[in-house]
């Protein structure tokens, strides 16, 4: 591993103030009843009921006819030893603590909804059903085969999304944004992405985009405070040609300032490179890291293409993560590496955070 170097802790971004959103739902942080949430305004009921149709007609009920995860990936849906298990709380411990520190629902690969203080968050839009051709890539990280289709092993969760105040997008590639989530979405949802990723949004009729370039921020009122949503660097590639063919994707520190004040920092899909040691230098300590795992292309001509085991486990010493939830794993054929083998390495390098594994479709307090 090289040697870890850092830049100055300034904050030197442009920052823009977005819309307040409609008015705060007193439910927010409620546990979920397996219903659709009463949308707040704009969003009608009608195109709020036909979202979760759409949605739900994405999930295939024939679970049977998909391809199987490789061997070592079925084992990876279940909390591995010496890592916390997305378990629920009570009914009371849950709601106070989804009322002071929010809550999160892993959809399968990179897709998460968060919630906190009021805002309802949703990372990476993956939603079409499990099959052999969930989306396709125009050159498979492994194998190098140009257009190739690539298998999802899991359905999306069957509960409808609900209200969205936020899409949070890091790259404009299929795994990350498919066709489904550009078809059934709200389209007057505040959409947070990289500018080179607005071109695709505007074309499937996304009206409200809020580019931002790295070390820039957006700055969301909540009910307690405000959330500063900074854009960072996410390399794709340690290969510098590889990593601009691919394009400018964002990773993006999250601020809830307030009376609860809480950090986090999703990665997006972006190796271990200085600009994330640079991200450790100016936000470390972090309540909680959200990384991609799965070494996309760690067994292809040109390397990886997300963290593996051996790199996350390293960045995440570095950023002084208290917590961490690993997500893009398993659920996926180009992911090579199942999460078990991240929890063995923090496990064997004695990582001080606290790694919970999630659950595909359960929803988990965000940890303090």
């Amino acid at each position: 591993m090289n040697r870890i170097t850092g830049v100055p802790s300034r904050w030197n971004g442009r920052a823009e103030q977005l819309p307040q959103p409609a008015g705060a739902e007193p439910g927010a942080g409620a546990p979920s009843t397996g219903r659709p949430r009463r949308p707040r305004a704009p969003m009608g009921s009608v195109v709020a009921a036909l979202l979760a149709l759409s949605l739900t007609a994405c999930a295939s009920p024939d679970r049977g006819g998909a391809s199987a995860p490789p061997a070592g990936a079925a084992a990876a849906t279940a909390p591995p030893a010496g890592a916390a298990a997305a378990t629920a709380p009570p009914a009371g411990e849950a709601a106070a603590a989804e009322a002071s520190s929010g809550r999160l629902q892993w959809r399968g690969g990179p897709t998460a909804i968060l919630e906190r203080d009021g805002l309802r968050l949703l990372t990476d839009p993956v939603l079409g059903p499990r099959g052999p051709a969930a989306f396709a890539l125009p050159k498979h990280p492994s194998t190098g085969v140009e257009n190739a289709p690539v298998a999802r092993y899991t359905d999306p969760p069957a509960e409808p999304l609900g209200h969205l105040d936020v899409i949070l997008l890091s790259h404009n590639h299929a795994d990350h944004f498919d066709a489904v989530a550009k078809e059934t979405l709200p389209k007057d949802v505040t959409f947070i992405l990289p500018p080179d990723a607005v071109g695709a949004a505007r074309a499937a009729g996304f009206t409200k985009l809020t580019p931002l370039d790295w070390d820039n921020e957006a700055v969301l009122p909540t009910r307690a405070g405000r959330l500063r949503i900074l854009a960072v660097p996410a390399n794709h590639s340690h290969d510098a040609a590889l990593d601009a063919t691919l394009g400018k994707g964002n990773g993006y520190v999250l601020r809830w300032e307030g009376a609860t004040p809480y950090s986090m920092y999703w990665t997006g899909d972006s190796v271990f490179t200085e600009p994330m040691r640079a991200v450790a230098a100016r936000f470390a300590p972090i309540d909680l890291w959200l990384p991609h795992l799965g070494a996309v292309g760690v067994d292809g001509a040109r390397g990886l293409r997300t963290m593996d085991a051996e790199e996350a486990v390293a960045a995440a010493a570095l950023l002084r993560a208290r917590h961490v939830i690993p997500i893009h794993h398993t659920t996926f054929a180009h992911y090579r590496e199942p999460v078990t083998a991240f929890t063995q390495r923090a496990a064997s390098k004695n990582l001080p955070a606290q790694v919970h594994v999630p659950t595909d479709g359960a929803w988990m307090p965000l940890p303090r």
